[in-house]
């Protein structure tokens, strides 16, 4: 009998782990937001081919407070890689200046390098846990 409820226990907490996180789902957690200023604009790439083309999801949050959290749906696949940025004036593009460089915060999973984020340098494993993203000052 005491099998019988392990067993059972087991396949509840299974059951709501599946129902806290839908299949294909992933929290992010993005650090360094200006609060309540504009909205995040984030895309999450699945392979190194399609890396800064054609994205597995896109999503548009707005910003919340200094570490805003939310989830990411539509991925598939063993990796993912995340790039956003933090449209201050919502005019739906990274603002930059004369030289091309960002003028707007902006962020990847992994590490990101200074020039900016790559499949090599943004890519982070699909397994459950959190990705964390830190936006630029």
């Amino acid at each position: 009998m005491k099998i019988l409820s392990l067993a059972a226990a087991a396949l509840l907490s299974a059951a709501t782990a599946q129902a806290q996180s839908p299949a294909g789902c992933v929290q992010v957690e993005v650090h360094n937001v200006r609060p309540q200023q504009g909205q995040l604009m984030v895309a999450a790439y699945g392979d190194a081919e399609s890396f800064g083309k054609t994205p597995l999801a896109r999503m548009r949050v707005a910003a919340g407070e200094a570490v805003t959290t939310f989830e990411l749906c539509d991925l598939s696949g063993s990796a993912v890689a995340l790039t956003m940025f933090q449209d201050l004036d919502s005019d739906g593009k990274m603002n930059k200046n004369l030289l091309g460089m960002p003028t707007e915060p902006w962020g990847s999973s992994g590490t990101p390098g200074s020039m900016g984020p790559s499949w090599e340098t943004g890519r982070v494993a699909l397994d459950g846990k959190p990705i964390v993203v830190k936006l630029s000052q």
